[in-house]
């Protein structure tokens, strides 16, 4: 709860440049905070939106108040103890030492509580070019030592056999630049420093589009060419943010089809759709980034690795009688209607009425 809450609007959190968030009530008890305490933001355990609005306030405030005790919140019973480990590897990569990090979990009366503005908000506008200027000065603070590549492929191939959202038989690509010498990474394996690296060194950087984009917003401006491989129509994500540090930035409507995972409970999950490629769209896309897959692209091989994706996507994401039916459409005009079929969901118990 800021002072003058309502007319404060660049420490309130933003998405498009607009306020965001909305007045809590007061707590009746506050416990005094004396210490001088700088706000850092919410660690969010989704890397994609820690990284792209949560913390994009750390940067200028290490620069301004390097000494000074952080405050964050997190999700329900989080605990500094129980944060996921890319959440402090993005810390450290900050450089925030770990002793400075104070997870708040009781309402506080801060007597002295600085905060910086976001760095860039998810939506736009524009970062400033300070603010590129600030993550070029950390990334020196880190001793980054560019990889250098023609070619860098970051891929999601292990989130659909999850159930997550990704591209259909997107393993069998990954193996196919790999042959062909791009390096291909997960970048969930890899530390953030690692990423950076190949971030950093790479002339042309191709992204299944996935969390990892806003990954590449930890660096500052690189002489690059940026290609996304969409996965959902018409959405540019990060479009604002890797625009400003590129040469070019494109994104390319690569999809056949698409699966949707809308259920009765939570309605639509954009973030779980499964995307099927059009192969000759992906040809076209390659060539002109300068790799023609053509001569060496496996029909019957990257069918299987579909048929792998779509068999065990299908097992994992729940979805409504309707919107399965929906998907069985889309299957059956891309010749990939599976085998067995999968059962319709079963109609949602009402209650017994009480008397």
């Amino acid at each position: 709860i800021w002072p003058d809450f309502d007319t404060q609007v660049g420490v309130r959190h933003c998405r498009g440049g607009v306020a965001s968030d909305v007045r809590p009530e007061r707590p009746k008890r506050l416990r005094p905070l004396a210490e001088p305490a700088v706000w850092g933001g919410f660690l969010v355990p989704h890397f994609g939106h820690l990284v792209s609005e949560h913390l994009t306030r750390l940067p200028q405030s290490l620069r301004d108040r390097p000494d000074d005790l952080y405050l964050f919140t997190g999700v329900p019973g989080a605990r500094t103890e129980t944060l996921p480990g890319f959440v402090w590897d993005v810390i450290d990569w900050h450089g925030l030492p770990r002793d400075r990090v104070r997870l708040v979990d009781e309402p506080l009366l801060a007597q002295e509580l600085r905060v910086a503005v976001q760095g860039e908000t998810l939506g736009g506008p524009t970062p400033t070019d300070e603010f590129l200027g600030i993550l070029a000065a950390m990334a020196d603070q880190n001793g980054l030592k560019p990889e250098k590549n023609r070619y860098a492929y970051v891929s999601r191939t292990g989130y659909v056999p999850k159930g997550k959202g990704g591209h259909a038989g997107e393993s069998y690509l990954a193996g196919l630049l790999e042959r062909l010498g791009v390096t291909v990474i997960e970048p969930g394996e890899l530390s953030v420093r690692r990423q950076m690296e190949i971030y950093a060194g790479a002339e042309v950087l191709i992204f299944a589009e996935g969390s990892a984009l806003h990954g590449r917003c930890l660096l500052g401006r690189v002489a690059q060419d940026i290609h996304v491989l969409r996965r959902r129509p018409l959405r540019n994500t990060a479009q604002f943010q890797l625009a400003a540090r590129c040469r070019h930035l494109t994104y390319h409507p690569v999809l056949a089809g698409r699966l949707g995972t809308r259920t009765d409970l939570r309605g639509n999950r954009n973030d779980l759709e499964l995307a099927v490629f059009d192969p000759e769209v992906l040809f076209a896309v390659f060539e002109g980034i300068g790799l023609d897959l053509r001569p060496h692209w496996d029909a019957e091989a990257y069918m299987a690795a579909v048929r792998s994706d779509l068999s065990a996507w299908m097992a994992k994401v729940p979805t409504s009688a309707d919107q399965l039916a929906e998907n069985l459409e889309v299957l059956a005009d891309l010749d990939l209607v599976p085998d067995p079929l999968p059962e319709l969901p079963a109609p949602p118990t009402l209650p017994q009425r009480q008397t």
